[in-house]
């Protein structure tokens, strides 16, 4: 056992992954227990990623701009905006310079909920922040900027 109560696990014979073991390990905890954070409050990370994006991206973004931000197919996150707005949390409405684009805009009951889920993914960062110092997080941030640089810069 190891010292997080999970089966040890010997990853020596894929030295050549150690990160992307982590990355994916990593990723699927935190995926965890954002979504155990979320339940309560009726928010999933699926339902709620494409707003958390919406509140950095400008007003009036299209849906195949936030598809790319978001690293994400146009026709799965369809689904998920349709939902969204039946929910009265975003309104779409045609692109005056392409009337095929639809632009996307927050409702303030969307506003809110986006508000309540960040402060939700704070306090869970923050747990899992434990016996971190600023200077450590900074420096994480940092070293994962630097990756997602390369992967974008990488040909698809």
């Amino acid at each position: 056992m190891t010292q997080h109560g999970l089966p040890a696990l010997d990853d020596s014979a894929f030295s050549s992954m150690a990160l992307t073991f982590r990355v994916m390990r990593l990723a699927a905890v935190w995926r965890t227990r954002l979504e155990r954070a979320l339940r309560p409050h009726g928010m999933t990370v699926a339902v709620m990623r494409p707003l958390a994006y919406l509140m950095m991206m400008p007003e009036g973004t299209t849906q195949r701009d936030l598809a790319l931000v978001m690293d994400t197919d146009c026709s799965a996150l369809v689904r998920v905006l349709d939902l969204l707005e039946k929910e009265g949390l975003l309104s779409r409405t045609p692109d005056a310079q392409d009337r095929r684009a639809k632009c996307l805009s927050l409702t303030e009951a969307g506003r809110e909920k986006c508000a309540l889920f960040h402060k939700v993914a704070g306090d869970v960062e923050q747990s899992m922040k434990q016996g971190m110092t600023a200077q450590d997080t900074r420096g994480l941030l940092a070293r994962m900027d630097a990756l997602l640089t390369t992967a974008h810069s990488l040909p698809s």
